[in-house]
């Protein structure tokens, strides 16, 4: 190594010590060290020595330890605290409304409930963190290999999953249990957008489009076979909402999904057993159920109007059936606390959603935004249609309320966050290597 190359490796070496992200260090060695050799080059031709021109271009950079510092503000690994706040207070409310539904029951089979739910609540922070510090990048390599995995699972789900009214979602191997139908609502969108994302982003074409709906139409159709319509019709809405912001083709796309969506609601509506268009119309007005089929859609609005403003207290008196209390976590929430506290809830979800959104701008990497957009639609989606249930003029359906609701889907949840808070984080480590490559700015001496 020449002279030259030793001082100017010296001179990095000791402004990377000021560089907590260690994954930029090499593209700033690059970038410096490649702006003082141009440096010594112009002082070399000028008629300097190559001692002199060296001495130079140091000293032009200023102190290592300074420019490193500006470098480690200008790169180092961010918090979103505001998100973070916002998952803490929903953690609270899960775990108090799951105390109160533990503390009321009698049986003492259910205070097991409690006792899952906060193992599950533990595991999904365990593996929130875990994604929140692993580079989400390297995802978008396995994004074939997690497409095959979950899309042949979901082919063979019939044949190995059972029917829990009559919906065939959770595979059990040596005891753990899978909820597999939500994994593939929440992945395989991540997963379809990092195998077509460059694609469809530089060339929109037919082809593209076809090739990135028949990557949609293949789960969809297992997730039709498994008879689980609320996990469909969410992967289907988050997957075609994701087509139209990569492609930036809204109306196109939004005709396409009318059209499509159209059909597959009369198919549903008009035909099967379960008489869906019927059930509609006497949700908009349940004095017509004759038969009481809509028994908890009344019992949700009983609970809301003898809630007050303040609530009932903590001695619940489950207007619902004990088993399925929890799965209404907003019900329960204004039943002990008032509509003061639903209001509350209701204001925390939009600006828990917008805060999701607002990241965007921040981030410069193509993957990364499509990461969060897919998170924030899907939990969208979920959350926006919870609150709606808990009013009781919406079909009951198994919608789960993210982080509130009792259930293994809370661990999906966190780990969704976690991966958003990484991308989140390493927004400014990236900013060397993404296409929309900034200047560094250097500090004079």
């Amino acid at each position: 190594m020449t002279n030259r190359h030793e001082r100017i490796q010296h001179y990095l070496d000791h402004m990377c010590v000021q560089v907590k992200a260690r994954e930029v260090h090499n593209d700033l060695r690059d970038e410096l060290g490649n702006h003082m050799e141009e440096m010594i080059l112009d002082k070399e031709q000028e008629g300097y020595t190559e001692e002199e021109a060296i001495a130079y271009a140091i000293e032009q950079m200023g102190d290592p330890a300074v420019v490193g510092k500006s470098m480690h503000r200008l790169h180092r690994h961010r918090m979103h605290w505001g998100l973070l706040t916002g998952l803490a207070s929903l953690l609270i409310i899960s775990l108090l409304l799951m105390w109160i539904y533990t503390t009321n029951i009698s049986d003492e089979n259910y205070q097991l409930i409690y006792i899952s739910h906060l193992m599950y609540t533990i595991f999904g922070l365990i593996l929130m963190v875990f994604l929140m510090y692993f580079d989400y990048q390297k995802w978008k390599k396995a994004a074939w290999w997690i497409y095959i995995l979950l899309s042949g699972m979901l082919w063979i789900n019939p044949l190995v999953s059972p029917f829990d009214y009559g919906v065939q979602r959770f595979w059990s191997i040596f005891g753990f249990t899978i909820d597999l139908t939500t994994t593939s609502m929440w992945v395989l969108p991540l997963a379809i957008g990092a195998i077509m994302l460059d694609k469809l982003s530089t060339k929109c074409d037919v082809q593209s489009v076809s090739t990135y709906m028949l990557l949609v139409a293949l789960p969809s159709y297992s997730l039709f076979q498994a008879s689980d319509w609320v996990r469909l019709f969410l992967f289907g809405t988050a997957t075609l909402i994701m087509l139209a912001w990569i492609t930036r083709k809204w109306l196109y796309t939004f005709i396409g999904a009318t059209i499509t969506g159209s059909v597959i609601m009369l198919q549903l509506f008009l035909t099967g057993e379960y008489k869906r268009f019927e059930r509609l119309s006497v949700v908009l007005n349940l004095q017509n159920d004759l038969l009481g089929n809509f028994e908890y859609n009344r019992s949700i609005i009983s609970i809301l109007q003898s809630a007050g403003w303040w609530g009932n207290g903590f001695d619940i008196t489950f207007g619902i059936s004990q088993r399925f209390y929890m799965d209404y976590p907003g019900v329960m929430l204004i039943d002990v606390f008032g509509w003061s506290a639903g209001i509350l809830l209701l204001l925390g979800i939009v600006w828990f959603i917008a805060s999701m959104l607002k990241t965007l701008p921040c981030i410069r990497d193509g993957f990364g935004r499509m990461i969060i957009f897919s998170i924030t639609i899907t939990f969208a989606l979920q959350m926006l249609y919870s609150l709606a249930m808990t009013t009781g003029k919406v079909p009951i359906v198994s919608v789960n309320f993210p982080f509130i609701g009792r259930g293994i889907h809370i661990i999906l949840e966190y780990a969704m966050m976690g991966l958003l808070l990484g991308v989140y984080r390493r927004k400014d480590t990236i900013l060397l290597r993404s296409k929309q490559r900034h200047p560094i700015t250097i500090l004079s001496k």
